[in-house]
């Protein structure tokens, strides 16, 4: 296959995957645990050389349902700390501070404006690697992810 031909088949690719991911809802069945309290769950997952991974959702964004079903749930099945906030929501949790807040306050707080965002982040709720905003190019995404995680790790043993 020609450069042009194999260009055309990747980005037929990954609009079909689009499409096919246009199909779900968040509430689909790929579930992450809700954040509850981001103080403590930040701690634990530093304590274990790792950052907080937090995926800011939407309801039925299918985009959000994308990369929870290809990469989210795996992180989460390898024993990495991921949460899930979801950026309309109104149930109670606790902020980096231990303080009560919402998921919606909370995304404004943090200038989350789009869904999926993911934010990689250690005890206080600092960044430890910047953020991913969107779904991204499917080729691409886990690249991604996989960069983050390791620029995290790093951050959180220089004292991060």
């Amino acid at each position: 296959m020609g450069n042009g031909l194999l260009s055309k088949a990747r980005a037929l690719v990954a609009l079909l995957l689009l499409g096919a991911a246009a199909g779900l809802t968040a509430r689909a069945d790929t579930a992450l645990p809700a954040a509850h309290d981001l103080r403590a769950s930040s701690a634990r997952a530093a304590a274990r050389g790792e950052p907080l991974v937090l995926l800011f959702s939407l309801p039925d964004c299918p985009y959000c349902e994308a990369v929870r079903a290809s990469t989210y749930r795996w992180l989460l099945r390898d024993g990495r700390a991921v949460e899930q906030i979801e950026m309309r929501d109104d149930v109670a949790l606790r902020d980096f501070a231990g303080a009560p807040t919402t998921g919606a306050a909370l995304a404004r707080r943090l200038r989350v404006k789009l869904a999926p965002t993911v934010l990689f982040v250690g005890p206080g709720g600092r960044e430890l690697a910047p953020r991913l905003v969107g779904s991204g190019v499917p080729d691409y995404y886990g690249g991604e992810v996989d960069d983050a995680l390791q620029r995290a790790r790093a951050a959180l043993q220089q004292g991060g």
